[in-house]
């Protein structure tokens, strides 16, 4: 079995311990362990992944939601307000 740690969609706090067996990839997870559709960003440390990636002992898997506006953007609207 190999650990690995998730961090929750909602809450940037709370982090789950989960341990799997070996050769887990991203997809399986998603699908069998969490029940989660595979339309979700998920990424390893901060990077984004594909969904074939296999797990490696303590990965830390995020989920990530979609972008709605550049921060580029965003923060040059602010400053003009």
């Amino acid at each position: 079995m190999i650990n690995i740690f998730i961090c929750d969609l909602k809450s940037k706090e709370e982090v789950w311990h989960l341990a799997v067996s070996p050769n887990t990839t991203i997809s399986s997870l998603l699908d069998e362990i969490l029940g989660i559709s595979q339309d979700v960003n998920v990424g390893v440390f901060g990077k984004l992944i594909d969904k074939s990636y296999t797990l490696q002992d303590n990965d830390r898997v995020e989920f990530y939601e979609d972008i709605l506006i550049d921060p580029k953007i965003r923060r040059k609207k602010r400053v003009i307000k």
